[in-house]
């Protein structure tokens, strides 16, 4: 498993969309997105299966939207996150 992110990157990271600041999701959002992803009840932005193989998860938009973080590199295409119907 990948190193956890530092907190000084961070702080410099962003929504690639809305530019504001993003979280690293708490282990009991984490497990909540999961169990989305599991059920089948999560899309990507695109519309396709998220991946089931990430280890973190980056939080915005008042957590209604996760970037995944895979082998410790976070994906911030904006096709590849995942919108959610209600927050983590």
């Amino acid at each position: 498993m990948a190193p956890p992110l530092s907190p000084d990157l961070l702080k410099i990271l962003a929504d690639p969309e809305t530019h504001e600041p993003v979280s690293l999701a708490t282990d009991a959002q984490l497990e909540a997105l999961r169990e989305r992803v599991d059920a089948g009840r999560a899309r990507t932005k695109s519309g396709e299966a998220p991946p089931k193989d990430f280890e973190a998860a980056l939080l915005a938009q008042g957590g209604r939207v996760a970037y995944l973080v895979h082998e410790g590199v976070p994906n911030f295409i904006v096709d590849d996150r995942i919108e959610l119907d209600e927050p983590l």
